[in-house]
C-alpha cells in the first residue's frame, strides 16, 4: 500500500510539473529577438558577394588584384560589423536556457559569454572564407574552380545565417 501511494503522489507530482512547464513553455524565450536591420544587412552582405564571385568566375591575376582590393575589404568589413553587430542583442536568459547551457557546457560546447548564435558563427566563418579567397588572389590570382570552392562554402553559411535569422521573425 505504501509503495501505491508513493506512485500516485510521483505521477500528481510529475503532472503538476509537466503542466507548469507547458504552461511556461509557451511565454518562455530561447532566442534573442528578430532584428530587422540584422536581416536587411545580411540580405546586401549576401547580394555583394554574389556579385563579387560572378565578377571573378573565370578567375583573376595577382597583377589586377589592386582593382578588387577595395571590394574585399568592404564586403570583409561589412560581414565583421554585421557578426558585432547580430551578436550584441540581448540573449534571453531563463531557467530553461540555463539548464540548456548547462547541458551543453557538459558536453565541451561553447556557452555564456564564449558562444556566439548560430547565424553569429555563420557570419564570421563567411569572412574567413572571403579573406582566405582575397588572401590567395594577391598571392597567386584565382583559378575558376578556386572560385567555385570559395563561393559555395559562403553561399553554405549564407544559407545558415539567413535561415536562422528569418526563423527569428515568426
Amino acid at each position: 500500500m505504501h509503495t501505491l501511494q508513493q506512485t500516485s503522489l510521483r505521477l500528481i507530482c510529475l503532472s503538476w510539473l509537466s503542466l507548469l512547464f507547458l504552461l511556461s513553455g509557451c511565454a518562455v524565450q530561447l532566442a534573442p529577438n528578430y532584428d530587422k536591420e540584422v536581416v536587411a544587412t545580411l540580405a546586401s552582405s549576401n547580394v555583394d558577394a554574389m556579385t563579387m564571385f560572378a565578377t571573378v568566375a573565370n578567375g583573376t591575376s595577382a597583377q589586377d588584384f589592386s582593382n578588387r582590393a577595395a571590394n574585399y575589404a568592404s564586403l570583409i568589413g561589412k560581414l565583421d560589423a554585421l557578426a558585432i553587430q547580430a551578436n550584441a542583442r540581448p540573449q534571453p536568459k531563463n531557467k530553461i536556457t540555463d539548464a540548456i547551457s548547462s547541458i551543453l557546457a557538459k558536453r565541451g560546447i561553447a556557452v555564456g559569454d564564449d558562444a556566439n548564435l548560430p547565424s553569429v558563427t555563420a557570419v564570421k566563418k563567411i569572412s574567413e572564407t572571403i579573406s582566405k579567397m582575397r588572401d590567395v588572389d594577391q598571392k597567386q590570382g584565382l583559378k575558376a574552380l578556386e572560385v567555385q570552392a570559395f563561393k559555395g562554402q559562403a553561399t553554405l553559411y549564407f544559407d545558415q545565417a539567413i535561415t536562422y535569422e528569418n526563423f527569428l521573425q515568426r
